[in-house]
């Protein structure tokens, strides 16, 4: 598991605590929710008491004498409106009134919609009556009552209205000492016929009721059918006329400030309606200052109840019609909280019967709404604080974990890569070991890394210079042995002594070989570090060393792979060529009779490749990562001489001059090997120094 992931599961059992904090504020903002709300509901329930007994006509629907309901046509709903219609049997003026008929009579028998609207000054009645086969009276007509007609009921004065089609219709009195009152007006239509009727405003009238009646013909004895406010033996009832959404002065009164009112029949026609919400309903998100903003955001995303749709609720709607208020018209009280204009703000509304009646049948509904503050637990100082601080704290905390894990990740990334990068390939050690210099256990660690690597760069000099240290302490020891050997030659010897003194000079004489190949060595090392560079042709250089090579590799081939043009490198071309020899001579070595070496040299992306090739044994596996170390060889000496396998290690040396590498590796078929030089020049090489040396 990465180190980063453990110190963010370290940082998710360090959030218990802030997690507990903010589970208590979102139960105290639980707790202070439900005391809005129950306020809200105490005073509904108080205002429903009140204003039943200041408002006569709510009184009377909210006991159950006169239930208030649309959808049962037990009342007439009447809109108000501020001018006057003029009565001529069109829909036009009725259009534009919001309040929607009312429908009496079933689609297949007599369907009439109803519509009733009330001017300062009359009362407007609108009949939209469905009859395929209407019946007209004319004015020979002598029983008017058997042709289709309208009765009319206003208190206890009843008017019959016959339509003769098309135009106005008086409407006469069934009792003769009744005053006469302004004809009506008829007007056919698609499957049926309309009738208007405008009523001067004698008096506040308190009840109405109408049939419907429809003759088969003209004189029939019985009626097809009717339809109306009828009772269950179909005859006309009055029942009570109820304004439509019209101001209460009697609820204002009962209204503290801030608190809107509505008054409902069950199925949700608004009766009266009282006060006004604050200005903190209409303020938007841009008039809130930043730290109220913050906060109503914060609270939003994090606390906030399931808010309800405001459209249902509108205040300029006649008919309101929610799951609030039909539970409420069925005896439940409730409460739902709805979104105000900005974050900060929401709107409580609350639903109460005005009464239940003992049949749980349907009554009338008080909707009381109030503004509140969103942000409930941020009203109490000490909450909001322990809430924004236990908030801030949580996020605080992590980011610096996290940061903290990120940076001490890349701290462990980078020393991972320095130690990984610290030795070349071939093993030498890069010398630019970074050291941080930061007190803490990494700190320690890398710079413990860096001591040893110096401490390993040390012993790797100490043995990189042995031979040339060994070539001159022994070259005096050794040289007494060789005159002592040759002084006892001039002595008489037995066979024996002889034989054993010419075994010693013998292994003399290897021994003193060996310490003039070491001290060659150790001049060469001081000769390729102390060349100097120069541009030249590397094509030609090879071109020529190879054509020396064929004069001496007898049975063995040697092939050229070079490329048309010359290539430019900067360098020692007389150490290039010593590479090259010394890997000719290894490819000879080791190429069988009739055997092919060849020598190629390409380049790609400003980089020289040289390389020799041979067929021939492959690679020992257990000396694969030793070949171009010093004192190291693959083959045995000859006549008696030893090999030190220096050869290899010049080639490495001479390649780490020219800012490559060098590198050896099986044929792919396995027939043979390739060693490989990579070059890019001397002066990219003391580039790649220079930077290593700053870089340190």
């Amino acid at each position: 598991m990465r180190l980063r992931l453990k110190l963010v599961l370290i940082a998710l059992v360090a959030a218990v605590f802030p997690i507990a904090g903010l589970r208590f504020v979102v139960q105290m903002e639980d707790i202070l929710r439900q005391g809005e709300e129950h306020a809200l509901l105490a005073q509904a329930h108080t205002v429903a008491r009140a204003v039943i007994s200041l408002d006569a006509e709510l009184k009377r629907t909210a006991d159950g004498t006169v239930p208030a309901s649309a959808e049962t046509n037990s009342a007439i709903f009447a809109q108000a409106i501020a001018h006057e219609l003029t009565p001529d049997g069109y829909n036009e003026d009725w259009a534009k009134l919001v309040l929607a008929p009312q429908r009496f009579g079933t689609k297949a028998d007599l369907p009439v919609d109803f519509i009733a609207a009330r001017s300062q000054g009359a009362l407007y009645l609108w009949f939209s009556i469905g009859d395929l086969t209407p019946v007209w009276a004319d004015a020979f007509t002598a029983y008017p009552e058997r042709s289709d007609h309208v009765l009319i009921q206003l208190d206890n004065a009843s008017y019959r209205i016959a339509c003769p089609g098309s135009g106005s219709a008086p409407l006469v009195p069934v009792d003769a000492n009744q005053a006469a009152l302004p004809n009506a007006f008829c007007q056919p239509r698609n499957r049926g016929y309309n009738v208007e009727v405008r009523l001067p405003l004698l008096r506040n009238y308190q009840t109405l009721g109408f049939r419907v009646v429809d003759f088969p013909v003209l004189g029939a004895d019985l009626p097809r059918a009717r339809s109306g406010t009828l009772d269950s033996n179909l005859s006309m009832r009055a029942v009570p006329i109820l304004m439509a959404s019209e101001p209460s002065e009697a609820l204002a009164g009962l209204l503290p400030p801030g608190v809107r009112a509505r008054v409902m029949s069950a199925d949700g026609v608004v009766l009266r309606r009282a006060g006004s919400l604050d200005a903190r309903a209409n303020q938007s998100d841009a008039q809130l200052s930043f730290k109220r903003w913050l906060r109503a955001w914060v609270y939003r995303f994090s606390l906030a109840p399931p808010l309800a749709e405001n459209a249902p609720f509108n205040f300029d709607l006649f008919t309101v019609r929610t799951e609030l208020t039909q539970r409420a018209a069925q005896g439940v009280s409730g409460t739902v909280w709805r979104p105000a204009g900005s974050r900060a703000s929401v709107l409580l509304a609350a639903a109460v019967p005005l009464a239940v009646t003992t049949n749980s049948a349907p009554s009338s509904v008080l909707l009381l709404e109030r503004t509140n503050d969103a942000l409930l637990i941020w009203s109490n100082s000490a909450l909001g604080s322990l809430a924004l601080g236990g908030l801030l704290t949580m996020l605080i905390a992590a980011a610096i974990l996290l940061g903290y894990a990120s940076w001490l990740s890349f701290r462990i990334r980078t020393l991972k890569t320095a130690t990984e990068n610290a030795l070349t390939a071939e093993g030498i050690l890069r010398g630019n070991f970074p050291r941080s210099r930061t007190i803490d256990e990494v700190g320690d660690l890398s710079r413990s890394f860096g001591k040893l690597l110096d401490q390993l760069g040390e012993y790797h000099e100490y043995l990189r210079t042995l031979a040339g240290k060994l070539s001159h302490e022994l070259a005096t020891p050794l040289a007494v042995v060789r005159s002592s050997l040759e002084n006892l030659e001039h002595e008489s010897l037995s066979t024996g002594a002889r034989t054993y003194a010419e075994r010693a000079r013998g292994g003399a004489e290897r021994l003193a070989q060996l310490l003039r190949t070491m001290s060659e060595a150790t001049r060469m090392e001081r000769a390729i570090a102390a060349a100097e560079g120069e541009s030249f042709d590397l094509r030609a250089v090879i071109f020529g060393a190879a054509a020396a090579y064929r004069d001496i590799a007898g049975n063995k081939q040697i092939r050229c792979d070079l490329p048309n043009d010359p290539v430019s490198l900067f360098g020692a071309p007389e150490l290039i060529h010593q590479a090259l020899d010394k890997l000719v001579d290894n490819a000879m070595s080791f190429t069988p009779d009739n055997g092919l070496i060849i020598i190629s040299l390409r380049v790609e992306d400003s980089l020289s490749y040289l390389s020799v090739s041979n067929s021939g044994p492959p690679l020992p596996e257990k000396m694969r990562g030793r070949i171009f170390d010093s004192l190291v060889s693959m083959r045995d000496g000859k006549a008696g001489s030893p090999h030190l396998g220096l050869g290899l290690y010049i080639v490495r040396l001479i390649a780490d001059l020219h800012g490559g590498t060098a590198s050896a590796a099986d044929l792919p078929d396995g027939n043979g090997v390739i060693f490989t030089l990579k070059l890019s020049g001397m002066r990219a090489a003391l580039d790649a120094k220079t930077k290593a040396i700053a870089k340190s």
